[in-house]
């Protein structure tokens, strides 16, 4: 018998109440909030198929950043339970975008009996299928809170075969670490290696690059305008895409997203140094999310504005005046490698545009919610640090 089944036999007279189990998922804004608005759907069903087909399951969700300033992950679990029993839930998920580790080891959940709460760190899980192991990973949550079943989480050995071997093939390598707080805590991490690497992917993923392209409005317009002026107007540019060997007009491109890159982290002041020995690998890990995701969404600028170039190109430029130049007919292939060479070039003028953005504009073209918060954080001790060394030398 579970443990819900053993509280409803104990209390006849509420059965039919206790037939309904309410689950809340907590979420903080931006990602974590988009992947609990896709479950709170689906996820009922899904209960009731794998857990237990007789309980009707109420899934809700709310968006607050209830862990604003907490980010131990004990903290972070306690702040959550804290703030599910104010309400009616009588489960509580917290997805987070927040990247938590054990010691060198990634975070995916934190399991919490007595106060029957749990937490998930999105990043941990990856780039790819987010939501479906994410679901998978509620499901088994919830079956452990509830007492159908041991979570399982570590290869899903202690699950019946319709919980765990579908969706165990998602989380490995995972185990399981027990919290010695007095409660009921179970921990499951995966391994230093392929686990980071997979929370560095997941913690890009969360940030969501693409968005680039439309929060810094300056620089996309400085590569537009620069682009439309290289390809209709430049007989220079004309000529020399058709003499560059295909390996230089590729080093260009790279070239000119590697500059914009480096001078959106620095004028933007968004490389961070370590402040201790302890914070080294860490600061490492946010420094690297941080390179990979303005590249990727460097690299989609570029190749919106490649598409509306060629575009234009193939509109505005008449045969004949671009004939002229060439010394000959123009074919497809030189439209192609126009557009290619004005977007190089016009890249490296976005990166000055990028200057004019404000920096606030950039944290949040550049990062999710949980991410801008940290470095906010991070900038105001730095700033409290800095007028109590004024102060005391003063």
């Amino acid at each position: 018998m579970t443990d819900l089944e053993q509280r409803r036999s104990r209390d006849p007279s509420a059965q039919d109440e206790r037939r309904t189990v309410v689950v809340g998922l907590l979420a903080d804004p931006d990602t974590p909030a988009e992947v609990a608005a896709k479950l709170v759907d689906t996820l009922p069903g899904v209960l009731g198929e794998r857990v237990d087909g007789d309980t009707h399951w109420d899934v809700r969700t709310m968006t607050h950043p209830v862990t604003a300033s907490v980010q131990d992950p004990e903290e972070v679990l306690g702040a959550v339970a804290d703030k599910t029993a104010d309400t009616d839930w009588d489960i509580g998920v917290y997805l987070t975008d927040l990247p938590m580790q054990h010691g060198q080891q990634p975070i995916l959940a934190d399991l919490d009996h007595d106060r029957r709460v749990a937490g998930l760190s999105l990043p941990g899980f990856g780039p790819f299928l987010q939501h479906h192991k994410v679901r998978h990973a509620i499901v088994r949550l919830v079956a452990d809170l509830t007492g159908t079943a041991d979570a399982g989480l570590e290869r899903g050995q202690h699950h019946p075969g319709r919980l765990g071997r579908a969706a165990a093939k998602h989380l490995q390598p995972v185990r399981v670490v027990h919290l010695d707080q007095g409660r009921h805590t179970r921990r499951y991490v995966t391994t230093r290696g392929r686990g980071r690497a997979r929370l560095l992917a997941g913690m890009v993923r969360t940030n969501q690059p693409w968005r680039l392209v439309v929060g810094m409005r300056t620089a996309l317009a400085a590569v537009l305008g620069t682009s439309a002026y290289l390809t209709l107007t430049s007989t220079t540019t004309w000529v020399l895409s058709t003499r560059l060997a295909t390996g230089k007009l590729i080093l260009t491109l790279l070239v000119a997203v590697a500059l914009m890159v480096a001078w959106i982290i620095g004028a933007h002041h968004l490389w961070e140094r370590a402040r201790d020995p302890g914070e080294r690998e860490e600061t490492i890990l946010y420094n690297a999310s941080t390179v990979i995701t303005l590249s990727l969404g460097v690299l989609t600028m570029a190749a919106a504005v490649y598409v509306l170039t060629l575009l234009g190109a193939l509109f505005f430029l008449e045969p004949s005046v671009l004939g002229s130049s060439l010394g000959r007919p123009p074919t497809f292939g030189d439209h192609l490698v126009l557009a290619w060479l004005a977007t190089g070039l016009a890249t490296i003028a976005g990166a000055l545009g990028s200057g004019l953005d404000s920096e606030d504009a950039v944290r949040r073209a550049a990062y999710g919610y949980r991410e801008r918060q940290r470095r906010d954080e991070i900038g105001e001790d730095d700033e409290h640090t800095e007028s109590e060394s004024a102060s005391s030398s003063s």
